[in-house]
């Protein structure tokens, strides 16, 4: 018998079948309340798993769309909904930022276009308000451009000090 369960004294006149039967049952239930507290967290750990999987596929998927495809990825973006799946923003940015990593690994380094282009169409696939913002700079009289996400105005991915942002008038 377990020591730190303590059973209600059993009555007098209980046969030892008895006792050993509401000792039986009592190991059994704590048995269940431990199997389903593992349970539990296999269930946990199963959904961060599959969720893992969902963004890497989501990914996967990008990359190749952004690189091949720039400009048609880009008129997509802001008229793309957000549906909200869920997975939190440092989730896609883990995750993104594998797969930068394993493309840069393979000697195939992303400009800031397609990377942002990547991390703005999962952001917003995962329900975040993620937006392109396009900068530039003079550096001692030559001008240079940069592409970076932001996410209700601050920015998420890519530096975005000492650029300027670029603005642009859609009425024309």
């Amino acid at each position: 018998m377990l020591s730190f369960y303590r059973l209600p004294a059993p009555p007098r006149n209980a046969s030892p079948a008895v006792i050993r039967y509401r000792e039986a049952n009592l190991l059994y239930t704590v048995g269940m309340e431990r199997r389903s507290w593992i349970l539990e967290v296999w269930k946990i750990k199963v959904n961060k798993l599959a969720e893992e999987v969902r963004l890497s596929a989501l990914a996967a998927a990008a990359v190749p769309r952004a690189v091949l495809f720039p400009g048609r990825e880009l008129k997509k973006l802001h008229v793309m909904p957000l549906s909200g799946k869920g997975a939190g923003e440092e989730a896609v940015l883990r995750c993104a930022g594998r797969w930068f990593t394993l493309l840069d690994r393979l000697g195939l380094r992303l400009s800031c276009l397609p990377r942002s282009l990547v991390l703005a169409r999962m952001l917003r696939r995962e329900g975040h308000d993620a937006h392109l913002v396009f900068g530039v700079r003079s550096d001692n009289g030559r001008r240079e451009g940069h592409c970076w996400v932001s996410v209700q105005g601050r920015p998420v991915a890519g530096e975005a000090s000492g650029y300027e942002e670029l603005h642009y008038d859609e009425r024309r």
